[in-house]
């Protein structure tokens, strides 16, 4: 990502976090019915947080300008940002801090897919930097298709999601998988700002899909690395699971996925059944 793309990340990111904080909630006495703007104007932005209106108003419309911590911080108290978004301003506003991301290419080694395999009735994959599923075991196969058989960009995490009807009528839960993972690839988003890919995917998502570019357009972040999934599966019935992904490569930001089946809801028993059906895999 240039320089002007990401000061234009920082300035949707700034007018998100202005209009969803109404004036009481900023502890601010103001006529609501006399409001245009939905949340915060500019200058009320400026006095909760101590810097000029000039200054704020030329930062949210993506001037380059330096920005110190103090003032990050006092934003961040002013937004009532939490963690995630607190780590995402500073990315967006810091442009060396997301410079230099390795590019090795991912590799997947012989021991890395005798792991994945050894996990037997636990679905788990691995994805690159970009979230393309780039191993996976019979686990995860049976209950999410061979992802060998898939091409790019439908190897994709969120291309998945948001794009294969079948993954939508199968999550039960989607509405609140498709906004916790999209939250989590807007983080990694500015992760990478001089990667050329993100922008494409993006924008190439967008135009297939305007219920992800409506979410996309809210700037939703998140650092979870772990949630629950329920599946519906044609074959087994109810299936739920907790996932959690784990580092590989610091370097790489390379990710496995690891579904656990719930205790007490028979998961690992139809999963079982599943594994033993030869044409489990979809």
């Amino acid at each position: 990502m240039d320089d002007e793309r990401r000061r234009k990340e920082l300035s949707d990111f700034l007018k998100t976090r202005r209009l969803r904080l109404s004036p009481k909630d900023a502890g601010l006495q103001a006529e609501t019915a006399r409001r245009r703007t939905p949340g915060l104007r500019r200058e009320e932005v400026a006095s909760l947080s101590g810097i000029s209106l000039p200054w704020y108003t030329a930062l949210e419309q993506g001037r380059d300008i330096r920005v110190s911590e103090q003032i990050l911080d006092s934003l961040a108290r002013t937004f009532k940002l939490n963690e995630d978004e607190n780590i995402h301003l500073r990315r967006l506003a810091n442009p060396y801090a997301a410079a230099n991301r390795a590019r090795t290419e991912f590799e997947v080694t012989p021991a890395l897919q005798q792991i994945l395999d050894r996990m037997g009735t636990y679905p788990a994959y691995v994805t690159d930097r970009r979230w393309n599923v780039m191993a996976w075991n019979q686990a995860a196969a049976a209950i999410f298709g061979d992802f060998s058989r898939a091409e790019e960009p439908e190897r994709h995490i969120l291309w998945r999601i948001f794009m294969q009807p079948d993954m939508r009528s199968g999550i039960v839960n989607w509405e609140d998988v498709a906004s916790m993972l999209l939250a989590q690839f807007r983080s990694r988003y500015a992760l990478y700002m001089n990667d050329p890919w993100y922008p494409q995917f993006v924008s190439q998502l967008c135009d297939a899909s305007s219920e992800f570019k409506d979410r996309w357009e809210k700037h939703e972040v998140s650092g979870e690395t772990e949630g629950r999934k329920l599946l519906l599966h044609p074959k087994v019935g109810l299936l739920t699971f907790a996932h959690h992904t784990f580092a590989i490569s610091e370097n790489q930001e390379c990710g496995m996925t690891v579904y656990t089946p719930v205790e007490q809801t028979e998961t690992e028993e139809r999963m079982r059944q599943l594994l033993r059906d030869p044409l489990s895999e979809s």
